[in-house]
């Protein structure tokens, strides 16, 4: 076998052939996704818009690049780590601000996964599994789906097969480079997102103890305390020096911004020793051991510029987002049911594919068959030391932990997807039938690139409709080809661009800004949907209408209703049947139904907005805005004295006009409410009550004139409320 290599040496051409495949995936789909994304209007769902409006944020705060920008940008969501969203924000720097532009950042991702794929798959089997590999990756379904979108798992998962591949590589940490490498790895990858370590771990652990590192761990520890081995005095001196230097660089221009989180002062001296131990470990000659300890310092040092200021709060969030500890809606893990268990086994089906999966169970289980009757060894010996546990272990652990957690998402599932397809292409290498094998070969690479783009384009869809059969209750609905929540065309089915309102609402909106002349106006969106939301609306107002001031007063005044809040807006956008959240729902039907009346006392209908999916979005705008703020109290003091004295017989008028919205945010009471202006023939009404504002002298002469003398006078604040007795015949 040697002679034969030494007879025909790799040419130029096969040693640049992974790169040229590499790069040739990576602009294929980067081409593609500029396409889909050009041809998608619609943004559904929350994650994916929160993390463009995010993006903008970060943008908006390295508006002016200094390591003071760069700080308050790494801390100031507290919620998730800052590398995706500051990726997406560096997108902006370069080519714009557009929401396609900040996806394509996917492209580098994609990139690092495809490299990562096709060196773990040359370290696990050769050159020949390392570019089928990175072939299959880059067509499970799931995969490039991921990469059209804003979610964080994309990132993720290229952060997580660049890390088991340094893992793989650094050679059970005896090798440096590659042990720093992987240090580097773990720490970007936990700046992506918190659920990052579930990811690693089972590679992790099975590294660890197929190195032996425990047992040289020991051993090393031993020995220093036996010998009692002199400290390196110069690398810790370099090492305080450098932790000194970096942290001070960190944390002194930007102190009044640390000072002000929960470690405050303590984060310089933590900055400090973290960095030093690390610049110490990495100064050691080589070892597993100390390459194994710098690794792990260098992906804390990195990984704590987000966690560290930011205390145990993302503890706490993780327990309530896994495991429900303390979640507000009371989901809880059901360890007693089957699904819990098949949930994500559903999401691989459809997110690898079913065809792959049937493949990959198929060539398995021949393989295993031809092994067993030819007598093969399975595994090598010591089979401890087989190479695939670090894979296997990922699979298994990151699906246990994922199941076990009350977390259900398919895009969840997405990093570990990768590993399944190395997999499949090391099972059909393995074939021992050469004429079958290239035959299989060959027809998962066609397969996949038919499902790319059945899944990708409106008019090859119809193969995915043609062959969907009947579903069943584990695995849910069969087909040919992979389908799912993120498998979606551009621009037809849950993407028709007749779903996507927010343009039309905003240009509405901003409108009537500039028609009245005015500097700011309001938006209030009572809705609660996957297309109607307001996210839905957040990153084109941010990017376009700064003049809007866009709330959602179920989440900005949780404690109060929606529907008295709404009159505080200009603008109020309401979802008709199709809100999920029990304060919307409320809210929409005391506007569109029970109060209509008394809502359109204060707003026009505007707008109406008819959607794909039967439901109904309207807009309304507020009849007469105030001039100026009146006082809150005053005005629940009136609405609650209306309460109690008038009744469905009765008028209140208010004047000035910019007083009806104000009352009618606590007055739910039977008696039409209007301006003083449109109160037309008063001859009907029993009783007349008057709201006035302080220089209403005028407006009381009139009415004393139609109907006499007011029979009741009540002060409240600056306000007055009138009461008249009956019309005069």
């Amino acid at each position: 076998m040697e002679d034969r290599k030494n007879q025909n040496p790799p040419t130029r051409l096969t040693r640049w052939a992974p790169a040229v495949l590499v790069l040739g995936l990576t602009l294929f789909h980067a081409i593609n996704n500029w396409i889909w994304l050009d041809k998608n209007v619609v943004t559904r769902g929350w994650d994916r818009i929160g993390s463009l409006v995010n993006s903008l944020y970060y943008h908006q705060t390295l508006a002016e690049i200094s390591l003071p920008a760069l700080f308050n940008a790494t801390i100031q969501d507290a919620f998730r780590p800052p590398l995706f969203g500051l990726s997406m924000a560096s997108m902006y720097k370069l080519f714009g601000l557009s929401a396609d532009v900040a996806v394509m950042v996917n492209a580098v991702y994609l990139l690092a996964l495809l490299a990562a794929s096709y060196g773990l798959g040359a370290k696990l089997g050769g050159r020949r599994l390392g570019m089928l590999g990175a072939t299959l990756v880059a067509l499970i379904p799931l995969v490039f789906a991921m990469s059209r979108y804003s979610y964080f798992e994309f990132s993720l998962t290229a952060l997580t097969i660049l890390s088991i591949y340094f893992l793989i590589a650094s050679d059970g940490f005896e090798n440096k480079r590659f042990s720093i490498l992987l240090g580097v790895a773990l720490g970007l990858g936990l700046l992506i997102k918190r659920t990052f370590p579930v990811f690693v771990i089972g590679a992790v652990a099975v590294v660890f103890f197929q190195a032996g590192l425990p047992r040289k761990l020991w051993n090393r520890l031993r020995s220093a305390v036996r010998q009692r081995s002199r400290p390196r005095w110069r690398d810790i001196g370099i090492a305080l020096g450098m932790g000194l230097l970096l942290s001070a660089l960190w944390f002194l221009p930007s102190r009044e911004a640390a000072l002000a989180l929960p470690a405050g002062l303590w984060l310089f001296p933590l900055w400090w020793l973290l960095i030093a131990v690390t610049v110490y470990l990495l100064l050691q000659p080589a070892s597993a051991e100390t390459n194994l300890l710098a690794s792990f310092a260098l992906a804390l040092s990195i990984a704590s510029v987000w966690y560290l200021p930011h205390g145990l709060e993302f503890v706490k969030q993780i327990l309530w987002l896994a495991w429900g500890i303390e979640d507000p809606r009371g989901r809880t893990v059901e360890l007693a049911s089957l699904s819990t268990y098949t949930d994500y086994l559903r999401s691989i089906l459809y997110g690898f594919s079913p065809i792959y999966t049937l493949l990959l169970i198929v060539v398995s289980a021949a393989s295993l068959v031809y092994a067993l009757v030819r007598r093969q060894r399975l595994v090598p010996v010591p089979w401890w030391r087989w190479k695939w546990w670090p894979v296997l272990a990922t699979l298994i652990a990151s699906y246990l932990i994922l199941s076990t957690s009350i977390y259900k998402e398919d895009r969840a599932i997405t990093p570990i997807l990768p590993l399944l397809g190395i997999v499949l292409a090391a099972s059909l290498i393995k074939l021992p039938w050469r004429g079958l094998r290239r035959v299989l070969i060959a027809l998962a690479i066609v397969f996949g690139l038919v499902q790319f783009f059945a899944i990708s384009y409106t008019g090859p869809h119809r193969l995915i409709i043609e062959t969907t059969y009947l579903k069943e209750p584990i695995l849910g609905q069969w087909s040919v080809f992979a389908q799912g929540l993120y498998l979606e065309t551009p621009d037809s089915g849950l993407n028709d661009p007749d779903f996507w309102i927010a343009q039309d609402v905003l240009e509405e909106v901003e409108a009537g800004r500039q028609r009245e002349g005015w500097e700011d106006v309001s938006l209030a969106v009572i809705a609660y949907s996957s297309h109607v939301h307001v996210g839905m609306l957040a990153y084109d107002q941010l990017r376009l209408y700064p003049h809007i001031q866009l709330e959602d007063p179920t989440q900005t005044y949780p404690q109060d209703s929606a529907y008295s809040t709404a009159f505080r807006y200009d603008y109020v956008l309401v979802l008709k049947n199709k809100n999920r959240r029990p304060a919307v729902r409320e809210a929409e039907n005391l506007i569109l139904n029970e109060r209509r009346a008394l809502f359109d006392q204060a707003f026009e209908e505007v707008a109406r907005y008819p959607l794909p999916d039967g439901s109904e979005a309207f807009l309304f705008r507020r009849l007469d805005r105030p001039e100026a703020a009146y006082d809150p109290s005053a005005l629940y003091q009136i609405a609650g004295r209306l309460q109690q004295a008038a009744t469905g017989q009765d008028r209140i008028l208010v004047h000035p006009p910019g007083l009806l919205s104000g009352l009618l945010e606590y007055y739910t009471g039977p008696a039409p409410v209007s301006p003083l202006a449109d109160a037309g023939d008063l001859a009907q009404s029993h009783r007349i009550f008057l709201v006035a504002g302080p220089d209403a002298a005028g407006a009381v002469e009139d009415l004393v004139s139609q109907l006499g003398p007011p029979t009741n006078e009540e002060q409240f604040g600056p306000l007055q409320l009138w009461m008249f007795g009956p019309a005069k015949p």
